[in-house]
């Protein structure tokens, strides 16, 4: 589940949502052959001042400097400015794609045996870029996520 400015929005699993929620495990197309991993998340609607709308947001596939599975425990990712997250396409969607402000997510827990990772995930996203100034909010989210066979 996700919080969003105090507001609830329980993860998305629906086999049939457009974005779906998955964390990627791939091998580097580097020629370092590191561990490569990105994130697709989306939640289910509510309400947010008053809107209804259903949040979802996309963590590029990055480099994580790790060679096996079992060292990504314990990771931790962040993008400190809205810019990073603008280079990098790191994208939190409410009513258009917008960038995190901040955004810090840890990795708890890989279980590959299940097909799932236990992670942790806060920040703050805009959630208006239209406005002047554009309006953020914070958010957390821990879960436990699929990862999709190859």
């Amino acid at each position: 589940m996700m919080i969003l400015n105090g507001i609830e929005f329980p993860l998305c699993t629906d086999s049939d949502d457009p974005i779906g929620t998955h964390f990627y495990i791939h091998e580097s197309d580097n020629e370092d052959g590191t561990i490569a991993i990105g994130l697709d998340a989306s939640f289910k609607r509510n309400t947010l001042d008053g809107e209804e709308i259903k949040p979802s947001f996309d963590i590029a596939f990055f480099e994580t400097g790790k060679t096996e599975i079992s060292e990504l425990v314990g990771l931790v990712f962040e993008v400190n400015s809205i810019e990073d997250s603008l280079e990098r396409e790191d994208m939190f969607y409410v009513w258009e794609h917008e960038p995190f402000e901040k955004l810090k997510l840890e990795i708890v827990n890989v279980d590959m045996g299940e097909g799932k990772v236990h992670i942790k995930c806060e920040g703050i996203a805009v959630i208006d870029g239209y406005s002047d100034p554009y309006v953020t909010a914070t958010f957390t989210f821990e879960s436990w996520l699929p990862i999709p066979s190859k």
